[in-house]
């Protein structure tokens, strides 16, 4: 049952207090004492359940839809949600790139990082996350939850559209979208048979939840002594909202390298200094690569005139997803 009450919005914290509130009134009938500390308990036990619930929250607001003559919309339904795609097909035998936006915003914020690979006449398919843009969110927003949507969608759209799929797939991926890209590495045999990964842009990246969590308790201001507790209920509501898909039992389970990690050759384009995840995020991602089996397979490029919010156009940015493509990619370059 506890299961079940997890996977809702707001249920637990509702029926805590109910309970609580009948139980005091209860209790009063003994002894006033008694009453008084039930109702305390049930204040404390509703506070638990309330911050536990803000790690699971969705954008309070949304960017609009994506209105471009050369993307194509489509609605996506996976398991009775739509999610809105934008497809603009290439060049025939020219990759796709596959591209997700970051915390907040939407593919109309991406179409300036779309325009190096529709310069080159590749297939660009641009997706609004859950909660996102006009896709529809879920009962309890997390990135896991938002992976295993993804996954589904594109596997319908390659079934759809395999003629955009067959030259191989890039996944770019801002802020929190190169999160859920490493975890769509680590998940890749839940994609469909041929669905060919060539590599992996990232920039800005979040590679990990442990610092969100401690965030998001410092801006709740959740006493360090109630943390662990407030972290352990967490665990069980994520838990239950991906049964059968994952099942952790630690924070460190959310970060790189148990979360996920590029095999293919990948393309780090970072802000310096990045004014919303800090260094850690993206110095974790080079030292785990650089410690790694071949170290090569990463290309870092660190622009100081990049921030991470607010930069849907940067010239230096565009200059290094060209160099990279340029160099990786020369088969696929525009005649």
């Amino acid at each position: 049952m506890l299961t079940a009450l997890r996977k809702r919005k707001q249920v637990l914290p509702a029926m805590v207090f109910s309970l609580g509130i009948v139980c005091s009134v209860l209790l009063i009938s003994i002894s006033v004492i008694l009453g008084f500390l039930g109702f305390l308990i049930t204040l404390f036990l509703t506070y638990l359940e309330l911050v536990t619930q803000w790690s699971f929250r969705a954008p309070p607001r949304r960017k609009p839809a994506l209105e471009d003559a050369r993307f194509e919309r489509r609605m996506v339904v996976v398991k009775g949600q739509q999610l809105a795609h934008y497809i603009a097909a290439g060049r025939p035998g020219m990759p796709l790139v596959w591209m997700c936006h970051g915390w907040t915003s939407a593919s109309c914020r991406m179409i300036g990082r779309a325009d190096s690979f529709l310069n080159r006449g590749w297939s660009v398919l641009l997706v609004d996350l859950p909660g996102h843009g006009i896709s529809d969110g879920l009962e309890k927003w997390s990135a896991e939850e938002s992976t295993s949507y993804l996954i589904e969608a594109i596997n319908q759209l390659q079934r759809s559209h395999p003629e955009l799929f067959g030259a191989g797939i890039i996944h770019y991926g801002h802020s929190i979208g190169a999160f859920i890209g490493l975890r769509i590495s680590k998940r890749r045999s839940e994609l469909n048979e041929g669905m060919n990964v060539q590599g992996w842009i990232m920039e800005s990246p979040m590679t990990g939840y442990t610092e969100i969590f401690e965030e998001t308790c410092n801006i709740l201001r959740i006493p360090s002594a109630l943390r662990p507790i407030v972290l352990r209920k967490t665990l069980r509501h994520f838990n239950a909202r991906n049964k059968g898909v994952a099942f952790f039992n630690r924070l460190a389970e959310a970060d790189v390298p148990a979360w996920g990690m590029p095999r293919e050759r990948a393309l780090l384009v970072q802000a310096i200094p990045d004014e919303r995840l800090g260094s850690i995020h993206h110095e974790r991602l080079i030292r785990l690569i650089e410690a790694g089996e071949d170290p090569s397979l990463l290309t870092t490029s660190l622009l100081d005139d990049l921030t991470h919010s607010g930069s849907h156009e940067s010239p230096s940015r565009k200059a290094a997803v060209d160099a990279w493509l340029d160099e990786h990619f020369q088969v696929h370059s525009s005649a």
